[in-house]
């Protein structure tokens, strides 16, 4: 309306300027075609009507005009009062009314036009919706109807229908892979713990059968913690003991041990458990009865898969008998090698004393003996010689088991193996001499035995080797070679040899396989050899064949203990 008013008052300026009725009247009766509009009047500036519009005939007043632009609105119509102007000056003013049919009818358009745009809306509402039901509401349903059925039933085989290939499916997707991890691990976790239980049902069946045992034997059993506590005790334990296991847990087991030992024990069980190698003492032990008797005690570290100490399990033996024994032997043993000593070292007297006499009769009455008392007489000296030769070896076979009161160390000296053979040579340079020999030696070790030792027995090997030679000159080689925790030495020529059924023969004290005079001897230097490494807590042997010549091998251990022999005697045999 206010858009109309204003064209209207633009082409009316003419009019009003040449103050023509006629056209002003033919402008206005072009508002017909509005059927909303009631009346249109155009005013002079002096207030006079210069032209007028009526829809109905009955209707012949116009509006009154206003003063300036205005808009009024009443119950039944609106009047819009517009000025018209040209050059800035007031020429008139145009008046219109209009009914509010039009209004009802904009609005009756409008009405309409937002019910069809709302529905066009609520159909395209329902298209989507049902689509998104499709897309959207049908996979999230599943998703929530196999989560219900997993909740409910704790079965991860459950899985998610898949129905579009959308975002929303690589959902589901992603929501059944969940599941299918979650039931791998429900699986391993199942059977984990089922192996667990087997695991622990056969550890309890393995320890009823261990306590089975350990209550079967006559041994005394216990069980220990890593720590070393003592945790279990068998039957036999406080049979002998007279004591229940609180009273023998943990460290209070030291209370039965003689007071002499009680000390070294507790240091070498703590030492034991922490380094876990085995443990191992001879101890004394009070019975129920207040008896202490001799006991072997030795326990051994079980580990786990890792190598972790997971227990210790120990056995202590009944000794006593066995120890008594032993001293029994010890004693007997010390008094028949003094008993050895004695008689042969009183003997030497006398035997000198043949030699001696058998000599002065050879000077004085050689011009009186015929030639068989001469014979007879060569016959008792050179009895007499090897009689004291023979008393010779013996002391040096008893010394070589006779404690060392020299040393007051438990754990051998050590001695450098080269410089004694070095020694020994010096020592046999004349034999070596005039039989034409090499001897030679090479990278030989510092070991755990004592010069003397050592000496004899290299002094005894390389003069055998010198003696039983073939028709070749000699060759004797002294190497040594590393093995575990020992020195092992050997002594090799190339002589006669020796038949491999006599190998263990020839260490006898005064066996002698050739009885020929060229090959003179006792017998007993390779038993001296035998009982001087046998004192360091190794072994002697021999490899030969006839013809193809020898090797004495003979072993060293570290921490050999102190041998019994300080004598550095030798002999030929």
């Amino acid at each position: 309306m206010s858009a109309l008013t204003q064209i209207i008052a633009d082409n009316s300026t003419a009019a009003l300027a040449f103050d023509d009725p006629k056209s002003a009247e033919e402008m206005l009766s072009a508002l017909h075609s509005r059927i909303h509009l009631v009346d249109a009047c155009i005013y002079r500036a002096d207030g006079s009507v210069l032209a007028s519009y009526f829809r109905t005939p009955s209707r012949q007043a116009c509006p009154a005009a206003l003063p300036a632009q205005a808009l009024i609105e009443t119950n039944s119509a609106i009047t819009i009062s517009q000025p018209i102007l040209l050059g800035g000056r007031r020429m008139g003013t145009l008046v219109i009314e209009n009914d509010l049919g039009d209004i009802a009818e904009r609005v009756r358009l409008y009405g309409a036009t937002v019910l069809g745009v709302v529905a066009v809306a609520s159909l395209l509402v329902f298209l989507l919706s049902s689509r998104l039901r499709e897309t959207i509401v049908n996979p999230i349903a599943q998703l929530v109807r196999a989560t219900d059925s997993v909740s409910e039933s704790h079965d991860y085989s459950v899985r998610a229908l898949k129905v579009s290939g959308d975002e929303m499916g690589v959902l589901v997707d992603r929501f059944n892979e969940m599941l299918a991890g979650i039931q791998t691990r429900e699986d391993n976790l199942k059977k984990a713990l089922l192996d667990r239980e087997l695991a622990l049902l056969e550890a309890e069946r393995a320890k009823e059968r261990f306590r089975f045992m350990a209550e079967s034997m006559p041994q005394k059993i216990f069980t220990a913690t890593p720590d070393g506590n003592v945790d279990y005790l068998n039957r036999q334990w406080a049979e002998f003991s007279g004591l229940a296991l609180e009273e023998m847990a943990g460290w209070s087991w030291t209370n039965i041990v003689h007071p002499f030992d009680v000390e070294e024990n507790v240091r070498a069980w703590k030492e034991t458990v922490a380094t876990g190698e085995p443990f191992r003492i001879e101890h004394r032990l009070r019975r129920c009865d207040g008896q202490y008797r001799w006991h072997l005690t030795r326990a051994h570290a079980m580990r786990d898969g890792s190598g972790a100490i997971s227990m210790w399990i120990g056995s202590i033996t009944d000794i006593h008998e066995q120890r008594e024994r032993e001293e029994q032997l010890k004693r007997a043993n010390e008094d028949l090698q003094q008993f050895a000593y004695s008689a042969s070292h009183d003997l030497q007297e006398p035997i000198r004393n043949v030699s001696l006499y058998s000599e002065v009769i050879a000077r004085r009455y050689d011009h009186i003996l015929d030639s068989d008392g001469r014979q007879f007489l060569g016959f008792l000296s050179e009895g007499g010689r090897r009689l004291a030769r023979l008393i010779g070896d013996l002391l040096a076979y008893t010394r070589a088991g006779a404690p060392d009161e020299s040393a007051s160390s438990v754990i051998a000296p050590m001695a450098d193996a080269s410089d004694v053979a070095k020694q020994t040579l010096s020592d046999l340079a004349e034999a070596i001499r005039e039989s034409h020999a090499t001897v030679t030696y090479q990278d030989l070790p510092e070991v755990q035995m004592s010069r003397s030792h050592l000496h004899q027995v290299f002094q005894n090997l390389i003069a055998n080797a010198l003696k039983y030679r073939s028709e070749e000159a000699p060759r004797v080689h002294l190497s040594a070679e590393r093995q575990g925790t020992c020195w092992r030495l050997s002594v090799e020529d190339n002589g006669i040899g020796i038949d491999p059924q006599y190998k263990e023969k020839i260490f006898g004290v005064f066996k002698r396989l050739h009885r020929d005079q060229r090959y003179s001897g006792t017998g007993i230097g390779l038993a001296i050899c035998q009982r001087v490494v046998a004192r360091y807590g190794g072994r002697i042997w021999v490899e030969s064949s006839p013809g193809e010549g020898s090797t004495f091998y003979f072993t060293v251990p570290d921490r050999a203990p102190r041998a019994q022999s300080a004598s550095a005697d030798s002999s030929v045999g």
